[in-house]
């Protein structure tokens, strides 16, 4: 017996301004799986995901599993410059205090608990927000550019930590301009 897909794209036609940027766009992805959005800038990576993500509006030719939880992390951080890391991601994903302090330690970020974000440079900003993605135990992880402001270190270990949700029956869609060290995750590129 196959397994039912956790997200069903089926024939999706997308128009910005009077530009297709896609037109029966088709594909599935099932637990395990992962795929990386490639292509020129305006080729519409940002988009798919953003309408992937439920953002304007759920749209009928997206269909996702009952009970699916997603987590997206777009290219704005969003996070609140005025509040520490530890107010923002336990407001946004609803972890402990003690639980986000042992996750920050593991990752050698503990030091940046009680900063405000807008003391934060531009790469611990980005791990900030990327956080979310496993702290929120999401099924699907969906990430614009995830490694950008990423020194080797935290891209490294963005890949190791997105390795182990798949392996874990996670699945992830993300668009990236750099190389994606993990062969089993599936390409899909856009012309635009």
């Amino acid at each position: 017996m196959t397994a039912l897909p956790l997200l069903n794209v089926s024939d999706f036609t997308y128009a910005k301004r009077g530009h297709f940027l896609f037109e029966k766009l088709s594909f599935t992805l099932g637990a395990g799986e992962g795929l990386v959005l490639k292509g020129p800038n305006g080729s519409g990576k940002t988009t798919l995901l953003r309408c992937l993500a439920g953002i304007p509006d759920a749209l009928p030719d997206i269909t996702k599993a009952s009970g699916l939880t997603q987590s997206y992390v777009g290219h704005l951080n969003a996070l609140k410059a005025g509040l520490t890391v530890q107010q923002n991601l336990c407001h946004q994903t609803g972890v402990t205090p003690v639980s986000l302090a042992k996750t920050l330690e593991g990752r050698g970020l503990l030091h940046l608990l009680d900063r405000e974000v807008r003391t934060l440079s531009a790469g611990q900003r980005r791990q900030v927000a990327l956080l979310r993605l496993p702290l929120s135990g999401a099924t699907l992880w969906l990430a614009d550019e995830p490694t950008a402001h990423l020194d080797d270190t935290a891209t490294t270990r963005f890949w190791q930590e997105l390795d182990t949700h798949l392996k874990k029956g996670g699945a992830a869609i993300l668009t990236s301009h750099t190389h994606v060290p993990l062969p089993h995750i599936q390409v899909m590129p856009l012309h635009g």
